[in-house]
């Protein structure tokens, strides 16, 4: 009997020490349940045999917008498809066939989570395999860490990496560009410039005065073309001045009407109250673009709107512009649209989506290189079979302007196109061609002149000199000195001295965009005889300074 007892007493013993272990592992289970359900790191289990969620904590729950009870009640492949981003289903199933497989016990993926509310954010989702003792797989444990701000800065990071290799592309291109087409200005000045010659020796309607009219005519075109690839480069002398967008958007109205054709409705909202400060030409030349632009892209009629308005921009505004007030000009159509893979490369030189022959692809990048030389900028919002809104802004001319930036010069009286006083001018153009002919045509009207290949010769000529000289007559770009340079240089010795530059191009910030100085005038290569003896006895016949346009044309 005793033994019996004692046999007893040892089961109850054992009993109640399995019953404690027991008690401490629930209890400990409870601290890691609750643990789990407070912890601010969103978790879930989801059994694999059962297709059910064996729990899910709090954190989880306000990720998705949905309460704990309906996560552990509803169907867990559901909820999984409704909380998560129809482009990430495929990434995770493939990853949670490969735990399934055994082909991995742990896997790591981005995918983002859907909130009842609509709000969809990013997240890294640890999921960890848990397996029976056969191996099969029985839950898995997911584990998700936020990650909706690393990869927005990072997209961020990437679109602004991505927006500065274009950058520096586009100023490659534009700097070759640049190049090209002031090399290609001088020999067009050259072949119009002797042709034109030339046509004046022929008889007029022969055989031999038709070959130079074409020769001409071609030169003229390839100079339309260099025109182009200079605006594009930003590197185009610009004129400057305070004028009224409306105005100029309105004088353009018939020309655009014509230019559309009468399917396209053209309508205007000229809300704008101040001036812009730019080129006038240039301008009008990107109005022009983005029309003709608007017009291929409505095949069928459609509406092309322009809208002006004034604007203030904070220094934190999105167009990378300087805090300030400016003038906005829209130009928007209801064509076809251009489509999204289109977009980053509708500015490129020479992109075109166009037909073989029916575009250069300089017209948008000839735009986009007149407004950014302008001070602007320029923004382009599409929809496929909508229609597209260019989006400009351009500088508001100060209120204190000075009456040089305000008023139109008065015109001038036709000169008699030869020197009534044998005036001395300095011609100095590092390009021989063009210096011969430019001495040759002011020689040949009677001026005395004076000629150097580069600014230093100058300099040392009109020392040699030792009188006056009227006028100099220089190229812009030159080795060793430039024509600003020897400007500034000159006038310390001759305040009076009126200075001509003949070019279409410069890398000299000071004659990119600001008003020229009094007495400083600018013919665009290139140019005929005509237009430089022209320019050169209007200079020197004015009677004052302020009578004559800065800019010959």
């Amino acid at each position: 009997m005793a033994d019996r007892v004692a046999e007893l007493e040892n089961e109850l013993a054992r009993v109640c020490a399995e019953r404690d272990e027991l008690a401490r592992r629930l209890k400990e289970a409870d601290r890691y349940r609750t643990a789990v359900n407070i912890a601010q790191v969103p978790m879930m289990c989801v059994s694999a045999i059962e297709g059910r969620y064996l729990f899910a904590n709090e954190a989880f729950a306000r990720i998705i917008g949905w309460t704990v009870d309906e996560i552990l009640s509803g169907d867990a492949y559901h909820i999984w498809v409704t909380v998560t981003h129809p482009d990430d289903l495929e990434v995770e199933r493939r990853a949670i066939e490969r735990l399934a497989r055994g082909e991995a016990d742990v896997a790591r993926h981005e995918k983002r989570l859907i909130h009842k509310n609509g709000e969809v954010r990013w997240y890294v989702a640890h999921v960890t395999a848990l397996r029976l003792p056969d191996g099969r797989l029985e839950a898995i444990i997911v584990q998700f860490t936020d990650v909706h701000e690393q990869r927005e800065a990072a997209e961020v990071r990437e679109r602004l990496e991505a927006e500065l290799r274009q950058k520096q592309k586009l100023e490659a291109l534009g700097k070759l560009a640049g190049g090209v087409a002031h090399d290609f200005n001088n020999r067009l000045v050259i072949i119009m410039g002797y042709t034109e010659l030339l046509k004046r020796s022929l008889p007029e309607g022969g055989t031999l005065a038709q070959h130079a009219d074409m020769v001409l005519t071609s030169a003229q075109r390839a100079a339309e073309l260099t025109h182009q690839l200079l605006a594009y480069s930003r590197r185009q002398v610009l004129m400057p001045q305070a004028f009224d967008l409306n105005e100029t958007v309105d004088r353009m109205r018939r020309l655009l009407e014509r230019l559309i054709g009468e399917d396209i409705q053209l309508v205007t909202s000229l809300a704008a109250e101040h001036r812009i400060f730019g080129d006038p030409g240039q301008i009008e030349q990107v109005i022009l673009n983005l029309a003709l632009n608007a017009r291929d892209a409505m095949p069928n009629g459609g509406k092309l709107t322009l809208e002006t308005s004034d604007v203030s921009l904070d220094a934190d505004n999105s167009e990378g512009l300087p805090e300030g007030d400016y003038v906005t000009l829209v130009v928007r159509d209801t064509g076809t649209g251009i489509p999204e893979s289109v977009l980053p490369h509708i500015f490129e030189p020479f992109f075109t989506t166009k037909a073989t022959g029916k575009g250069t692809g300089l017209g948008l990048a000839t735009v986009d290189g007149i407004v950014h030389q302008s001070g602007g900028s320029i923004r382009v919002e599409s929809r496929v079979g909508e229609g597209t809104a260019f989006t400009i802004r351009l500088p508001r001319a100060r209120a204190n302007a000075p009456a040089a930036e305000q008023a139109s010069p008065a015109p001038l009286p036709e000169p008699t196109m030869r020197s009534r006083n044998f005036e001395t001018v300095l011609v100095c153009d590092d390009d021989d061609g063009v210096r011969k002919l430019v001495s040759d045509l002011l020689v040949f009207r009677g001026y005395r002149v004076l000629e150097a290949s580069n600014g230093r010769q100058a300099l040392e000529l009109a020392a040699r000199h030792g009188e006056a000289i009227d006028l100099l007559v220089t190229d812009v770009v030159m080795p060793e000195m430039g024509g600003n340079e020897l400007a500034r240089k000159l006038k310390e010795r001759h305040p009076r001295l009126r200075v001509l530059y003949i070019s279409g191009y410069s890398d000299d910030a000071s004659l990119l965009s600001a008003p020229l100085e009094p007495g400083t005038f600018f013919l665009p290569k290139p140019f005929l005889p005509a237009d430089l003896t022209r320019a050169v006895c209007s200079i020197l016949e004015a009677p004052n300074r302020a009578q004559l346009a800065d800019r010959i044309d």
